[in-house]
């Protein structure tokens, strides 16, 4: 029989997953509060709970108030604020850093930064590189170049959801009009370079007879392949025997950003 969780690791867990929704499990927790997967198992199924030392780094790294943890009494997150002579709220204290970095005043939710330094540490976050790609026909594979080293954060937790390491991901910018309305030129798009296998219907970067495109692939009757856009501008072309030699897929695509219809490109 599953042994119970003590109270008090049930509601570290719950407001830690409001702080970090990419918190799912004890290993999860134990990274973000620089403990052991075991200390944290210690905490959930022994009958002591959270230990004092636990409640106050949870408190002090994830902003959750050590006292909530421990009895369920007042506010989840720990902020000393008072109203203000406008009317508005002022937050004190430990956490204020906390709040400021959540709920900037003069930005609303989005932190604005100009350089990867003017972020704070963060252990989940993840940069990816923005790179261009070409055939190396001397090599006979895919040549990564980096145009811009750091180019967008990304945090562990959207990395876990796909089912993918970070390391096997790249970011390159898209060229061309083929794949409208799904990506406009100059979107960014991330590939993850080391898929099993093409999957039917799933959206590819590749380079074909030396140029880099984007197309969504479906396979066809003996092993060829049909490459589709989204623009009816640009129609379809099946690849099938000796063409196939041509075609080098630099990997699927799992996330694109940019514009879109807002304009801009």
């Amino acid at each position: 029989m599953e042994k119970e969780m003590h109270e008090s690791a049930r509601r570290l867990f719950e407001a830690a997953k409001q702080t970090r929704p990419s918190i799912e499990s004890a290993a999860d927790l134990a990274r973000a509060l620089n403990q052991s997967e075991q200390t944290i198992n210690n905490w959930s199924y022994r009958g002591n709970g959270v230990s004092k030392q636990g409640r106050l780094e949870a408190q002090k790294l994830l902003g959750i108030s050590a006292t909530w943890i421990e009895d369920g009494s007042g506010p989840m997150f720990a902020r000393a604020e008072h109203k203000t002579e406008s009317g508005g709220v002022q937050v004190t204290g430990q956490d204020s850093d906390l709040m400021k970095r959540l709920l900037p005043d003069d930005a609303g939710n989005v932190i604005v930064w100009e350089r990867p330094e003017d972020l704070e540490p963060d252990e989940n976050r993840v940069w990816i590189d923005r790179y261009d790609y070409r055939f190396s026909a001397g090599t006979g594979v895919i040549q990564w170049e980096i145009r811009q080293k750091k180019a967008l954060p990304f945090d562990m937790g959207f990395f876990r959801a796909l089912g993918v390491r970070p390391q096997d991901c790249k970011l390159a910018q898209v060229h061309g009009r083929s794949m409208e309305p799904y990506l406009f030129h100059r979107d960014m798009m991330m590939l993850w370079t080391t898929f099993p296998n093409v999957r039917d219907g799933h959206i590819y970067a590749i380079l074909f007879e030396d140029e880099p495109l984007v197309k969504q692939i479906f396979k066809e009757p003996n092993g060829a392949l049909r490459l589709h856009s989204y623009n009816a501008e640009f129609p379809d072309r099946i690849l099938a025997g000796e063409q196939l030699e041509a075609l080098h897929i630099a990997g699927e695509v799992i996330y694109r950003s940019g514009s879109g219809l807002a304009g801009g490109n």
